[in-house]
């Protein structure tokens, strides 16, 4: 009866604590979800200026923000992209692939080469642009690099930011990522429906559960161990009282 009870409580208080608790605002793929995106001008490579609803009016679009004198993570993460989608890709899912010079440096000259380099200028799916406007775009994804001037570099994130034919983002990725992750980026461009989970940081520590990306399952956290003192002290107590009660009248037996 007792452990009924405690079960009961724990499953209860678990449960009102995962739905009381509020998205963080402070995961970056989170920021800017179900906003639309800049309607920026833009330079494609090959096709001349247009205007970034021309693009996701065809088809949704998966913008990657880069710069071609990167000397960190912008090629292994473009690499990545194009394997991924290459040999992950079976189905016939429409979407376009938008590689945006953030970089006021880089040149309509510069993202053709950065196309011939990956051997992508031939590939219709593929676009590279740049924009007189980068700062309201960026801002409008939630994209934030960082100029570097000893380096001479930007520190930044390698984010794609899925957006479908109406412009809004639907799904942020940061980071190299498997084709799994790639795939719920794709399906939630186009309007189906992809459950999302907050990735652990400093307000989930006392979660109920956990969720870890990497392997895909929820954890046992520590919230649910200081959910569960409650329930744990209030079920010693009642046995102690219990035994206490059952040992007395043990006693006034014996005496009589």
């Amino acid at each position: 009866m007792f452990k009924n009870i405690v079960l009961f409580l724990l499953i209860s208080s678990c449960i009102y604590s995962t739905s009381a608790q509020s998205p963080s605002t402070a995961l970056k793929e989170e920021t800017n979800i179900y906003e639309k995106v800049y309607d920026a001008p833009l330079y494609v490579s090959g096709q001349g200026a247009a205007l970034f609803n021309e693009l996701y009016d065809r088809q949704p679009v998966i913008l990657a923000l880069v710069f071609t004198r990167c000397s960190g993570v912008c090629n292994p993460f473009l690499i990545k992209l194009k394997e991924t989608l290459q040999f992950g890709q079976n189905d016939k899912t429409p979407f376009q692939v938008l590689v945006l010079s953030f970089d006021p440096r880089d040149t309509p000259e510069d993202m053709k080469r950065l196309a011939q380099n990956l051997e992508l200028h031939e590939n219709p799916q593929w676009k590279f642009a740049t924009t007189d406007s980068i700062a309201p775009l960026i801002h409008s994804v939630g994209f934030a690099p960082v100029w570097d001037s000893l380096r001479q570099q930007y520190d930044h994130d390698a984010l794609l930011a899925g957006i479908n034919k109406e412009g809004y983002i639907t799904k942020k990725l940061i980071g190299l990522r498997e084709r799994g992750d790639l795939k719920l980026l794709i399906e939630s461009i186009n309007n189906v429906f992809v459950p999302t989970y907050r990735l652990p940081n400093q307000s989930t520590l006392f979660s109920c559960f956990n969720y870890d990306p990497v392997s895909g399952k929820n954890k046992p956290g520590l919230g649910l161990i200081f959910l569960a003192l409650p329930a744990v002290i209030t079920f010693i107590l009642l046995l102690s009282i219990g035994l206490w009660v059952g040992g007395r009248r043990r006693e006034k037996l014996l005496r009589n």
